[in-house]
């Protein structure tokens, strides 16, 4: 298998960094892509909503090593979606955290310990 293969794709998830107080005010229903290769975890919101998420600072366009994810957590329900905290170290050294709400939720959990193992 290539190892820059996708194991697991959602194209219409949402998203929020837990970074700021003002990142965490943002709803961003429907608007990220999460991509998982057994070497990254890509975030980053669709083009129609690029501008506006990066104009307001949300912190949601990531491209994350697997060696830099710490830890994928479950949390709940949210509307349907599954809400999976994803602790991770950013390429410039800092630790973070997101929740992404995803419809596969269960898949990812599994795909993306199974990518830190």
């Amino acid at each position: 298998m290539d190892s820059d293969q996708a194991l697991f794709s959602e194209y219409y998830a949402a998203a929020q960094s837990l970074k700021s107080p003002w990142t965490r005010l943002a709803s961003t229903y429907g608007c990220i892509m999460v991509v998982l290769s057994k070497k990254t975890l890509t975030i980053k919101p669709h083009w129609f909503a690029k501008w506006l998420i990066n104009l307001l600072a949300l912190d949601l366009s990531q491209k994350i090593p697997i060696t830099n994810i710490k830890c994928v957590t479950k949390m709940g329900m949210w509307f349907g979606y599954g809400k999976v905290e994803l602790q991770f170290v950013t390429i410039h050294g800092e630790n973070q955290r997101i929740l992404l709400y995803l419809k596969k939720y269960q898949e990812f959990v599994n795909k993306t310990k199974d990518a830190m193992n």
